[in-house]
């Protein structure tokens, strides 16, 4: 049972992996499709977030069909800008949220947590993957490990604290990230440890 239950799930992650982008992008711009018909800053962010998911659909779908066929810079280029991309938007959307005012000392420190290692995230991102420093990784981690955990309390918090309220769709949405970005990490985890062997 436990055999039958463990290759279900690898069979479930070996169709995720190659898709995820396609999946976070769907997911993405399904959920800001409405704020288009917004106006003043909802508007912005939607479109913002529209462009962002269309360019998620894109590069997913061109990885699957032809991603051996992409140089390893170019593919580090995509890499860098998926993991890059939302965490700059998320970034611009806590900060426009703590702008707007009317936040408690626990939305605060939410709002700021989230800010912080979003930026981090990805500064430190960038420069592992184009300065040639393998020990920015493990800040990588952390800076990463921060951020979901920063999303995480944006749900919970967004939803009063109650799982009833908790929007299924930005949960979708976070884990498919994050799926995505701890993806990412691993395989540079690899990818480093066989630099460091030869």
């Amino acid at each position: 049972m436990k055999e039958t239950s463990e290759l279900t799930v690898k069979k479930f992650t070996d169709f995720i992996k190659p898709n995820i982008l396609i999946i976070f992008g769907a997911l993405l711009l399904i959920m800001n499709l409405n704020a288009l018909s917004a106006a003043g800053t909802a508007l912005a962010l939607g479109i913002v977030a529209v462009i962002i998911s269309v360019y998620y659909l894109a590069v997913g779908i061109l990885l699957v069909i032809m991603g051996n066929k992409f140089s390893p810079t170019m593919l580090k280029v995509f890499e860098t800008l998926s993991v890059s991309l939302f965490a700059v938007f998320m970034f611009v959307r806590f900060l426009l949220t703590a702008i707007g005012g009317g936040l408690g000392l626990t939305d605060w420190v939410i709002i700021i947590l989230s800010m912080v290692s979003s930026l981090a995230l990805v500064i430190v991102y960038i420069m592992f993957k184009f300065a040639d420093a393998p020990n920015l990784l493990r800040f990588t981690y952390l800076f990463a490990l921060i951020f979901v955990l920063a999303l995480l309390l944006d749900v919970l918090f967004s939803a009063g604290g109650t799982l009833g309220g908790i929007d299924v769709f930005l949960v979708a949405i976070y884990a498919a990230y994050s799926f995505y970005l701890f993806g990412a990490l691993n395989k540079d985890k690899e990818v480093a440890a066989q630099e460091t062997q030869e």
